[in-house]
């Protein structure tokens, strides 16, 4: 062991609770010392296993350096909707002695982006750049176990999908126990020099959407109906609503690609899970 062990997570969500009990799971064999969870004031978030919740007022910044007191790194994993407020975090991280910081920008590649919620990812990194707090990016892909979901349009179990584009376009995809685990692995192994300032990209699985839809009929027997999506109707929602998260992510899965370089061997005993075992089946 050669990296950070003392780790904050502002955020107990969608992927925040993997990585807690991941860190949870670390901190059981010695590779971690301390866990702290960063939630807001009011919040009745619970965390199972031996973490200390912080209630912190995110607008006032003492709170949030007392909670970072002693705190190696801090790992971000807040919605969408609450992006705004990292800035302030990292601010107050940086003053309470925090040595590396890892925003939440886990998904698709987004610097140099401008539109939508990869614009704003992009534009935190900026943020992070110009306050001059070491940091740590982690690209993942769609979440691998999440994204089969009504909000999308991937609800598989429901029968009937949509995805832009033909169908045809490979994706990079990363389940959330597997990226947790990565990213606990990384900042815990790699010496700190190695991880400053850096993005890793790491790729669970490759495939086009028509092969995982192939492979779910296979697997289950049931025929799925798929609409497919022009990108120019997808452009066109996009002109009359940047903020439209379904259309910006079909765009980018029809028109981006897999990730033509990762970093999966920095964790040589990786092995993440294939994309299909990861889909809903019932």
């Amino acid at each position: 062991m050669s990296g950070y062990t003392n780790f904050a997570v502002v955020g107990a969500g969608t992927l925040g609770n993997y990585i807690i009990q991941q860190l949870l799971k670390d901190k059981a064999v010695g590779t971690v010392k301390e866990v702290v969870v960063l939630t807001r004031q009011g919040s009745k978030t619970t965390v199972q296993g031996n973490a200390k919740v912080i209630h912190v007022d995110y607008s006032n910044d003492e709170s949030i350096k007392q909670a970072l007191t002693g705190v190696h790194v801090v790992i971000s994993t807040i919605s969408g909707a609450a992006l705004d407020v990292q800035g302030k975090i990292a601010a107050a991280a940086k003053e309470a002695g925090v040595k590396l910081f890892v925003p939440s920008d886990f998904g698709g590649i987004t610097e140099g982006e401008t539109e939508g919620i990869f614009g704003e990812k992009s534009n935190i990194q900026g943020q992070l750049k110009a306050l001059g707090i070491p940091y740590a990016i982690f690209y993942t892909g769609p979440f691998a176990d999440y994204i089969w979901a009504s909000f999308v349009n991937l609800d598989v179990t429901s029968g009937k999908v949509s995805i832009g584009g033909d169908g045809n376009s490979q994706n990079t995809f990363t389940s959330r126990p597997d990226v947790a685990r990565y990213v606990s692995y990384v900042l815990t192994h790699l010496p700190p020099e190695q991880l400053k300032n850096r993005a890793f990209s790491i790729a669970g699985d490759n495939k086009s959407f028509n092969e995982i839809f192939k492979a779910y009929e296979e697997k289950t027997g049931k025929k799925l109906e798929v609409t497919y999506i022009p990108v120019s109707e997808l452009d066109a929602r996009l002109a009359a609503n940047p903020q439209d998260f379904p259309a910006l992510l079909h765009k980018a899965w029809a028109t981006v690609g897999p990730f033509q370089r990762t970093d999966n061997h920095l964790y040589p005993d990786w092995n993440p899970s294939p994309v299909i075992d990861k889909l809903p089946v019932a």
